[in-house]
């Protein structure tokens, strides 16, 4: 088989020989290599900037999501010592309303209760607001 090949080839390059000069021809064949070598050259090149570009949008969208996750969690730990606050501001609350005195000053404020033997007198805001202008 091989010596089939080699007569192929010695055929084609007395043809070849016959219509041009041999500096020529190898020319030809240099050029003729060349546009492959380039082709395979260009796509490696073109699936190796394609891997970079996604690795780079991968990367993107994980640095924004550290980034919205940590601004959630500071507004989250915000609202935590908040409730926390007004938690402990209605435990102290709660503590008052099961204090007597504290029942007594809202049923008076609020009900306007008195007790029995006391005058209750009652003025209107709006007399009290006309006399201060």
């Amino acid at each position: 088989m091989k010596n089939k090949r080699k007569k192929g080839r010695v055929k084609n390059f007395e043809q070849s020989a016959l219509s041009q000069e041999t500096g020529q021809s190898r020319e030809e064949r240099r050029h003729a290599d060349r546009p492959k070598k380039r082709r395979k050259y260009n796509r490696g090149r073109l699936v190796l900037t394609a891997v970079v570009v996604i690795m780079i949008a991968v990367v993107g969208v994980s640095v924004k999501s550290i980034f919205s996750l940590r601004a959630e969690q500071a507004e989250l730990s915000a609202d935590n010592s908040r409730l926390t606050a007004e938690k402990a501001s209605l435990a102290e609350e709660l503590k008052n309303v099961n204090d007597y005195e504290y029942i007594e000053e809202q049923a008076r404020i609020q009900l306007r209760l008195i007790k029995p033997g006391e005058v209750l007198y009652i003025l209107d805001e709006q007399q009290d607001d006309n006399e201060a202008d």
